[in-house]
């Protein structure tokens, strides 16, 4: 699975010396234009668009000691300007999403995607700074999946994901988020039902050391073609796929 950000754009660009107020609202200052800010969506390629803004980022400017500067700050969803008027100096750019002391509860339990960053950047006079930021997730995500037609030999698959304290059932649309300061990692169980009514509980598996930013899918596979009764059990990242149980036999 692929690491998830959101982006904004950054390089500098000289602007000829001009006398247009419209293009410098204050005498001795240069600007900040917010190109771009678009959330890259998970293993699929997105199409930017020039000041787009994505819905779910909060963006505050700081200057050098800390504090938002001249009120630019904007909660999520808020319409942003086109460009920042700033005297020359340093500041920080600070998006972020707004769930960082609720993700835990969101979506029933399971948790939600939590983004943040903080970039550096320089204003010079009578420059324009376009910026181009990657914004990470800063905790990580699980979901499953199963072959297809799985469901014909077992009707009832229920998948189960614990870490932090929390326990989320998930169906294969659905992630949990947790957060990787906790080195004890996640562990996870899958229950089955046959078409015989013959019950299967899959030993519980566990995963250590988990990394920020990525979608961990727990993944279960037929060990050999149309044989179910014999399972695989791996993991995939990023463009990595470790395997953790060889095979586990059913019945």
């Amino acid at each position: 699975m692929k690491r998830i950000y959101y982006i904004f754009m950054l390089f500098p660009f000289l602007i000829a010396c001009s006398n247009d107020e419209q293009e410098f609202p204050g005498r001795g200052e240069g600007a900040l234009v917010l190109n771009d800010l678009s959330r890259q969506q998970v293993a699929k390629a997105t199409v930017k668009t020039r000041n787009t803004v994505d819905a779910d980022l909060a963006l505050q400017i700081l200057a050098s000691d800390g504090n938002v500067y001249r009120g630019y700050q904007y909660a999520a969803g808020a319409t942003l300007p086109d460009k920042f008027a700033l005297i020359p100096g340093d500041y920080t750019v600070h998006a972020y999403t707004e769930n960082a002391s609720t993700w835990t509860t969101e979506n029933d339990g399971r948790g939600s995607a939590v983004f943040e960053t903080r970039q550096a950047f320089n204003i010079q006079q009578d420059w324009v700074t376009y910026l181009d930021v990657m914004v990470p997730m800063t905790n990580y995500g699980v979901t499953y999946s199963v072959p297809e037609g799985f469901s014909e030999w077992f009707p009832i698959c229920q998948f189960t994901v614990s870490g932090n304290g929390r326990t989320c059932p998930l169906t294969q649309d659905q992630a949990a988020y947790f957060d990787p300061a906790n080195t004890d990692g996640f562990s996870f169980t899958l229950h089955l039902v046959n078409n015989d009514g013959e019950v299967y509980d899959l030993e519980t598996q566990k995963y250590e050391n988990p990394k920020a930013g990525l979608l961990y899918n727990v993944t279960y596979t037929f060990a050999s073609d149309d044989d179910p009764t014999k399972l695989k059990i791996g993991i995939s990242y990023d463009d990595t796929y470790e395997e953790l149980v060889s095979e586990i036999t059913l019945y």
